[in-house]
């Protein structure tokens, strides 16, 4: 029977009950808004497209799942159940698994830690360690059911039949494989016989080849000391772990190839290694040859005779030069002397009265008058001049 009054409450439940078995487990795509991250790791957003909009939550359970991070504006598809929100009245869509709208999951969390680790370095060529082409030991991490572990050991036989290999079985897709292949790398990289550690597998589809692409394996093999050479699927695929690796090789095969090389390629590297050691001890003799035949140009200059000759001549020549420079001097000297004398010379009395000057002289004092006023008016003296000497009287002071 229909029932036609109804609590707020009575309205709501019974509306979440219609609701939830009329919109189970179904696809809705739109717009992420409003988007929250709450730390009990729950995730809430609302999902609109032009015209409408409803409010989501992703329970915890469900978000550990999810393999790369939301964000503001980005287009999903989310699968679940409309549900109501009873103490608000609100309806609610809950979400359990979701997709980038256009592009799978995988991919988009590929991407996302693509981005990431590239961010940090891990895919830097300056981190990365060169590969040993002649190894003593390897070692080998995949899986002894697949054909990948066969395809390698054959190749390494055919071409490097003494290579000591080290196997390390493991799980290479599947839950918990990722964790398998790291826990692999450690334990043979204590290994320290190990030069090279191949990982690698067969061909498949993203989930299969998956573990290649976890976080956790990145880490591990960047972290790793011994060189890592990554060889995953077909040649098109590639993976996480191929970037972070030492070395990519397109396939298994071609990992065996690259870590040991054939007969014909080692002797090719010894013809050329024997072709440059020769280079270099033929450019060694001909620089140790012009160094003797220096020498021998050189060895009359080292001999004592020689030397004591060619000294001797030094200070000769070392004589001679200071002599001049003594004799330069000195004749210097002289003519600068020689000049004094004349100008001295030039200055005495006698050239003096020559050049018609007199001296005047008192007749008491004997001394010479240097002023009219050192003699009085009616005071007797001399006046010297060049040919003779005259007595004077003083009668007055003139100016002349």
């Amino acid at each position: 029977m229909n029932k036609s009054h109804y609590t707020v409450s009575e309205l709501i439940a019974n509306t979440r009950k219609v609701l939830e078995l009329s919109f189970q487990n179904i696809w809705v795509d739109g717009e992420i808004s409003n988007l929250h991250y709450h730390s009990s790791g729950h995730i809430y957003f609302t999902l609109k497209d032009s015209e409408a909009e409803v409010k989501c939550a992703m329970f915890k359970r469900s978000a550990m799942s999810l393999r790369f991070q939301l964000e503001e504006g980005m287009r999903i598809i989310v699968y679940g159940s409309v549900s109501v929100f009873e103490a608000r009245g609100q309806l609610q869509f809950i979400v359990n698994r979701l997709e980038v709208s256009g592009v799978g999951a995988l991919y988009q969390a590929f991407e996302t830690l693509k981005i990431k680790l590239e961010s940090k370095g891990y895919f830097s060529p300056e981190n990365k360690t060169a590969i040993n082409p002649i190894p003593q030991k390897i070692g080998i991490i995949t899986s002894d059911q697949g054909a990948a572990l066969s395809d390698m050991i054959n190749v390494i036989k055919r071409r490097s039949p003494f290579l000591n290999i080290k196997v390390s079985s493991v799980r290479v897709q599947g839950e918990g494989a990722a964790e398998d292949i790291s826990n692999a790398i450690i334990e043979l990289s204590k290994d320290k016989d190990i030069e090279t550690i191949i990982i690698g597998r067969g061909g498949g589809s993203i989930e299969d080849l998956w573990a290649f692409n976890e976080e956790i394996l990145a880490q591990t093999i960047y972290e790793c000391t011994t060189p890592i050479i990554s060889a995953v699927g077909h040649e098109t695929d590639y993976t996480i772990a191929d970037f972070v690796a030492d070395v990519r090789a397109a396939t298994p095969s071609v990992a065996a190839e690259i870590i040991c090389l054939s007969k014909n390629e080692i002797y090719q590297r010894l013809e050329s290694i024997n072709t440059k050691m020769l280079g270099i001890v033929e450019d060694r003799l001909r620089y140790e040859y012009q160094k003797l035949e220096n020498m021998s140009d050189n060895i009359g200059a080292l001999q004592p005779l020689n030397k004591i000759k060619h000294n001797k001549a030094l200070m000769k020549y070392s004589h001679n030069t200071i002599i001049k420079i003594i004799t330069e001097k000195l004749n210097y000297a002289n003519e600068k002397l020689i000049s004094h004398k004349k100008y001295l010379e030039n200055l005495g009395p006698s050239q003096v009265l020559s050049r018609g000057y007199s001296i005047a002289i008192d007749k008491k004092t004997n001394k010479i008058i240097r002023s009219s006023k050192m003699i009085k008016k009616g005071g007797r003296f001399y006046l010297r001049t060049n040919k003779g000497s005259l007595e004077a009287e003083k009668l007055s002071n003139v100016k002349i």
